[in-house]
């Protein structure tokens, strides 16, 4: 019951937080109206925006194939359509809680249902994050040393945004491979912070995360183990991983060029994209609403003139409606998980 009242509290948070960053968009741009928007959405090439809608899609099917991928490492070889809801409840409730927080319990919640256990499941999740994570890095590595011109053209605050973005997920990283390799370096350091902390009364019930902190440790130990000799499935998800992340970013470029963007400024789209993902997947807000608005408009700003028109249309397709289809294959995973319960319930 509180985890519900939870899922209804992010859920109008985020509604609100999308409310808000629609009016101060609209607002901040007095040429843009309802009926230029949908005239504006008109003209553009149909074709690129189904090939936009094709790429959003395919950023849910690459997460499937991901997590299927893993799982089937560790013996637990489950039908497409079963890793899809994998999949969309992943997305959905990343979307709606603040750093993602609710994505990987919701996905975890259907792979036990289908008799994957517990300690399988949080592995592969775990390896799934950090592939993701990487995919990141990677593509903002190419992002800064093929147009490092592109990152000078962003304000100041989305600068400060992209360099951030960019060192969170490299520790991010890097934690994980001492977790795995050298956990006893990241045990000491963190036993050391939390009883400096604990003795500046900043922090409480130190007992207790301490105990808290030898499970994680005994999580990345098994991690450790179960990953040796999986080097192949782990880079296949890798590439599944990086797949999913262009594919997000092409949605932008099928937009740009639908609304005819320069063929010369196509990669251009491209970097700036990359750098609006790496700016705004730190940033601890559901769905990085209002943050991936500010680094769109941003960076878009600089290689075309009407950057608020395409943002509303690129990330109405990246993200809405990646949201609704995610939220919808979630719920009918739900409701007919119920119904089966309830039917192997009159049977007893």
């Amino acid at each position: 019951m509180k985890e519900t009242k939870k899922k209804i509290l992010w859920s109008v948070v985020l509604l609100a937080l999308i409310g808000i960053t629609l009016y101060v968009i609209v607002k901040s741009n007095d040429s843009l109206t309802l009926e230029g928007f949908i005239q504006y959405v008109s003209k553009a090439k149909k074709q690129w925006i189904v090939a936009a809608f094709g790429c959003m899609l395919g950023f849910i099917v690459f997460e499937a194939l991901a997590v299927r991928e893993l799982s089937k490492a560790f013996g637990y070889k489950r039908k497409f359509r079963k890793a899809l809801v994998y999949s969309t409840s992943d997305i959905y409730f990343s979307a709606i809680t603040p750093s993602a927080t609710g994505g990987q319990p919701a996905s975890a919640y259907f792979m036990m249902n289908d008799k994957i256990p517990g300690a399988v499941t949080t592995i592969v999740l775990l390896v799934n994050l950090t592939l993701y994570t990487t995919s990141i890095i990677l593509i903002g590595m190419v992002c800064f040393i093929t147009r490092p011109y592109m990152f000078m053209h962003f304000s100041f605050v989305s600068k400060c945004m992209i360099v951030f973005g960019f060192v969170f997920q490299f520790v991010l990283i890097a934690v994980f491979i001492l977790l795995v390799y050298k956990e006893k370096i990241i045990m000491k350091t963190a036993n050391f912070f939390m009883r400096l902390l604990s003795k500046l009364h900043l922090m409480h019930n130190i007992e207790k995360k301490q105990e808290h902190l030898i499970e994680v440790e005994m999580q990345y130990k098994e991690c450790a183990a179960a990953i040796k000799g999986k080097l192949k499935n782990i880079l296949i998800a890798l590439i599944y991983n990086f797949m999913q992340r262009l594919s997000l970013i092409m949605v932008s470029v099928c937009v740009f060029i639908a609304v005819g963007g320069s063929a010369h400024n196509i990669y251009n789209a491209f970097i700036a994209q990359g750098f609006v993902v790496l700016g705004s997947n730190s940033v601890p807000i559901p769905g990085a609403v209002g943050a991936a608005d500010y680094l769109f408009i941003d960076g878009f700003g600089k290689i075309i003139n009407d950057s608020v028109s395409i943002e509303l249309l690129s990330r109405g397709i990246s993200f809405y409606c990646c949201l609704v289809v995610c939220g919808l294959i979630t719920f009918a995973a739900s409701v007919l998980h119920s119904l089966k319960g309830m039917k192997q319930k009159k049977k007893c």
